[in-house]
């Protein structure tokens, strides 16, 4: 009997060994949604859809984009702090996931409350100008010289208080040192309509967006903000080149899981999420779209960690100086 008993508590100390594997083993177990802050068609709904195809094939379970727009992301966010730690919702963010704490007075941190999965792509900014003011100002150096003899006069647009070209425009003119007239639109279509309008003389924005005004000769590209030249557009010289050596910024988009994620299951999206994105299809596509795709050696936690702390500390200080953060 005594052998009979050790051997029973035996095999009951195996099974509950056994059991976490088991239970990590059948991960995931059912199809993974990706939230995704923005509304339905546009460049983080398109990538999504893409990386999301080659992931649901690698691990074997649908991968269901759902579009949950507003409140500058936080009403994406809110569903994802609310879903069960289990890896199977997820949320694609940008950096600007980093300030929207500030600008909208949440009670989270960007990077601690979260599970942080993996990067998925960057993206530089371009600044453009319409064909109306190319005679004006077709070099950087003639823009730049033009606004501040004209201070005030010089209207530049963005997609909406408190967004990326938001953010990125308001560093270029304090790095300038230029007095433009800032005009935010709801959304990249009014903004764009109103730079070819000439409502707005310059605005910042991708290449994905502005590369076929570009190439049709309703835009001109004056700079990137890319540490080198991008091959979408190899005459635009960076910002660097053109003498502002300290405004270089790209964006990242990155993807969070709930907090409290299993740490297995947060290894095994990083590495799946990472092997989709070395995919030859996934990753022309990416750079096809003019963004930079992580190397599966360099997409660690611990880089997507620095990505947002970096970006809250320098434009949560902007913001704070705006006065853009909610009180």
């Amino acid at each position: 009997m005594r052998t009979l008993k050790l051997l029973s508590a035996a095999l009951v100390a195996a099974c509950l060994i056994a059991a976490p594997a088991s239970a990590q083993a059948k991960f995931p177990e059912r199809p993974i949604r990706v939230l995704i802050p923005f509304a339905a068609g546009g460049g983080t709904d398109i990538v999504a859809r893409i990386l999301g195809q080659r992931l649901g094939e690698q691990i074997g379970q649908a991968v269901i984009v759902d579009a949950k727009p507003g409140a500058g992301g936080a009403i994406a966010v809110a569903e994802l702090m609310r879903a069960a730690p289990d890896g199977h919702t997820l949320m694609i963010a940008t950096s600007t996931h980093a300030v929207l704490p500030i600008v909208s007075n949440l009670a989270w941190h960007p990077s601690n409350d979260f599970t942080l999965i993996a990067a998925v792509y960057s993206y530089p900014f371009v600044l453009v100008t319409n064909s109306e003011n190319v005679a004006r100002f077709g070099s950087l150096a003639q823009f730049l010289t033009h606004v501040r003899a004209n201070p005030g006069k010089i209207n530049w647009g963005s997609s909406g208080v408190g967004g990326p070209q938001h953010l990125v425009g308001e560093h270029f003119n304090r790095l300038a040192k230029l007095a433009m007239v800032h005009v935010p639109y709801k959304g990249n279509g009014p903004m764009m309509q109103a730079l070819r309008a000439n409502e707005v003389q310059v605005a910042f924005d991708t290449q994905t967006l502005m590369l076929p005004q570009i190439q049709e000769g309703r835009l001109k590209a004056l700079a990137i903000t890319s540490d080198k030249r991008s091959a979408r557009l190899p005459a635009t010289p960076t910002f660097r080149e053109a003498g502002m050596a300290d405004f270089s910024i790209e964006i990242t988009n990155f993807i969070l899981a709930p907090k409290g994620t299993p740490p297995a299951i947060q290894a095994e999206l990083n590495r799946q999420i990472a092997a989709a994105l070395e995919h030859k299809e996934v990753r022309d596509k990416l750079v096809g779209f003019g963004h930079s795709v992580p190397l599966a050696g360099d997409n660690t936690v611990a880089a997507v960690k620095g990505h947002i702390d970096s970006f809250h500390a320098t434009y949560g200080r902007l913001v704070r100086e705006l006065g853009l953060a909610d009180k």
